[in-house]
C-alpha cells in the first residue's frame, strides 16, 4: 500500500461532496498527523481540517455537532478520503 502524503492546508471545504462515518476526532487525527487547523463557522462547526493528500485538496469538518454521532462531512473531488479511511465513507 502506498503511503500518502499529506499537507495541512488553511482552507475550509467550499462544500460537501460525501460523508464519513464511524469516526472520532481521535481517528482522524491519526490518519492525517494533525489537530483540526481550520477556523470555519463557529455556530456550525467545531472541527474542520483542510489538507492536501499527494496534491489534491481535501477536507472533513462536523456540521451542527455531527462529531458527536461519528458523522463527518467532507470535500474530496477525487475520492482520495477512502483510501486514506479505508472504506469507511
Amino acid at each position: 500500500m502506498k503511503v500518502a502524503h499529506i499537507v495541512p492546508v488553511d482552507k475550509v471545504g467550499p462544500y460537501r461532496t460525501g460523508t464519513l462515518e464511524n469516526l472520532t476526532v481521535s481517528d482522524i487525527e491519526n490518519v492525517l498527523g494533525f489537530s483540526a487547523n481550520c477556523e470555519d463557522d463557529p455556530d456550525k462547526v467545531k472541527y474542520s481540517w483542510g489538507f492536501e493528500v499527494d496534491g489534491t485538496y481535501a477536507a472533513i469538518w462536523d456540521y451542527y455537532n455531527s462529531h458527536k454521532l461519528r458523522v463527518w462531512s467532507v470535500y474530496d473531488p477525487y475520492d482520495v478520503l477512502k483510501d486514506l479511511f479505508k472504506g469507511e465513507k
